[in-house]
């Protein structure tokens, strides 16, 4: 068979099996929101989309097909390089996952068009919600009611130059990930967000079409801002924009018509030498490739020496012990013990000694350095144990055999919130102590709030994706957001002046209360169903 036929099919067939899964609904209505929120009204009370920001106004083009395209785009770029990385990384995991991996290594397929196979999967993936994106972008200029002229090639030309290389990058990194051992475990979901985040400072300090604009989202800022210095005199000496959240409008927005575009050969050049870089890429991550990764795991080759053959005797009475119906026998002190011995088995040595080094400098750090720097580091590096919380259990398939104690349905998901608490406030003790030596007993208290609200984030997560992943995912977002650059509304840690005069993490608590009671309702449907 062709090699190309070949590619074809181990990529088809991956991605058929991949939209049959729940993971499709969850990204396709992610990126339907993101594609009506970033298109607000003029009136609005929170306007989040790509700004230029003037002298108390909001520049912007009409809502047409091209105005819409472009902004789509971006948007598109932003959330398919970050979000859509974790839900394809997993295409040689699922091997493993569904006990094919020996099978799909027995076979002759050859390595580098399992590769390909995969990437392309990855790719078919990411492009289906591009083709969502563009659908909904194209119901909201009628919804907007702006310019009823539908140009549905302007539309989608900038998808076409600068968003079906971005799902191409994507899905390479995302096999390149997944063929380095040490990056296709949970570290390498941290690693990516901040080789991510690190790839757009790059590039929007790359200047205009730059080669390091490796996703091309600088390129399309740098069309739409040619446009605004075209029609407003004011921006000439502006080279800056900003994409996230505003307060509210009050029609203080100034609006230009844009109708034409040209693209420079630079930005195609770019987009072709991107791709180029990834076709190498994979070559490069199909040499490194081994088939022993599809592997479940390693087995035990001398058992068979521990193994002696016993022999049944008829004339040696067995003894059996008394079956008590009416007492049960239920220890939670004992469980929480043995869960918190868990958590403190499963970090290795490197993670004691960066912990370590962390709790010493919180007594030798103050201002920025203690809450942008010390703080965060202390609450990053668990994330891997807090995102097994809830999916331990599932992950070595040891739920329904637990299932048969009686009293493991009602509390073990408790024990496991209280045993993740517990480690929590063990790894900030020193932080806890410097709060009370300085008696900010409000900060003290902000930390065990903080504990409650992200074990409960864990179970929660874990029990209802059953996966790390997307704990891993929603947490390290929250975690930049809120802890790292201090957003009021996402600090449940109160380590910002304006978080804690408005009591964020007491919302936060109420947060973990309530999904910690989530867990518990849907943690006992499944249950019932075992």
């Amino acid at each position: 068979m062709n090699s190309v036929y070949q590619i074809y099919y181990v990529g088809i067939s991956d991605f058929l099996d991949r939209i049959r899964s729940k993971s499709i609904l969850i990204i396709s209505l992610l990126m339907i929101y993101i594609s009506y929120l970033f298109f607000p009204q003029n009136n609005t009370s929170i306007y989040y989309t790509l700004k230029y920001y003037l002298h108390g106004f909001f520049y912007r083009g009409v809502y047409n097909s091209v105005w819409l395209g472009w902004v789509a785009t971006i948007a598109f770029i932003s959330i398919v390089t970050l979000i859509g990385f974790y839900f394809v990384r997993n295409a040689i995991n699922r091997e493993r996952h569904f006990l094919i991996g020996e099978i799909t290594a027995s076979t002759p397929i050859k390595s580098w068009i399992f590769i390909f196979g995969k990437t392309f999967s990855s790719f078919l993936f990411l492009l289906l919600q591009m083709c969502v994106v563009i659908l909904v972008t194209a119901i909201m200029q009628f919804v907007r009611g702006e310019s009823y002229c539908f140009q549905p090639i302007k539309l989608i030309t900038p998808f076409l130059i600068l968003g079906v290389p971005a799902c191409f990058i994507t899905a390479v990194i995302a096999i390149i990930f997944e063929t380095i051992p040490f990056l296709a475990k949970s570290l390498g979901n941290v690693i990516y967000f901040f080789v991510w985040s690190g790839i757009l400072v790059v590039s929007m300090q790359g200047g205009a079409y730059s080669l390091t604009d490796v996703f091309g989202f600088s390129s399309a800022a740098q069309i739409i801002l040619e446009q605004l210095k075209r029609n407003f005199k004011q921006f000439r000496n502006m080279n800056s924009f900003s994409l996230g959240t505003s307060g509210p409008l009050h029609n203080n927005v100034k609006t230009f018509m844009m109708n034409n575009v040209s693209v420079s050969g630079n930005v195609l050049f770019e987009r072709c030498f991107w791709v180029l870089v990834g076709i190498l890429l994979l070559i490069l991550a199909s040499m490194l490739f081994k088939r022993t990764y599809l592997a479940a795991g390693k087995r035990y080759t001398g058992i068979k020496s521990f193994m002696k053959e016993k022999t049944h005797n008829p004339q040696k009475g067995v003894v059996l012990s008394e079956i008590f119906e009416k007492r049960t026998y239920s220890n939670d002190f004992a469980i929480v013990k043995s869960e918190f011995k868990i958590m403190l088995s499963s970090a290795n040595i490197w993670w004691y000694i960066a912990m370590f080094l962390c709790c010493i400098c919180v007594f030798f750090t103050n201002g920025d350095s203690f809450y942008k720097v010390v703080i965060p580091a202390i609450w990053i590096l668990p994330i891997f144990i807090w995102s097994r919380l809830g999916s331990i259990q599932m992950d070595f398939n040891m739920e329904e055999y637990l299932s048969t104690y009686k009293n493991y349905r009602s509390s073990q998901l408790l024990n496991s919130v209280a045993a993740g608490i517990l480690f929590t406030i063990f790894i900030n003790v020193t932080i806890i102590i410097k709060f009370v030596l300085l008696r900010n007993f409000e900060g003290a208290a902000y930390i065990f709030m903080g504990a409650i609200f992200v074990n409960a984030l864990g179970i929660f997560i874990g029990n209802f994706a059953k996966s790390s992943t997307a704990f891993e995912i929603t947490y390290i977002i929250l975690w930049y957001v809120g802890i790292t650059n201090g957003v009021s509304g996402l600090n449940f840690l109160g380590t910002t002046q304006q978080a804690a005069s408005s009591h964020t993490p007491i919302v936060f608590l109420f947060i973990g209360i309530i999904l910690t009671i989530a867990s518990i309702i849907i943690k006992n449907r499944r249950m019932n169903n075992v």
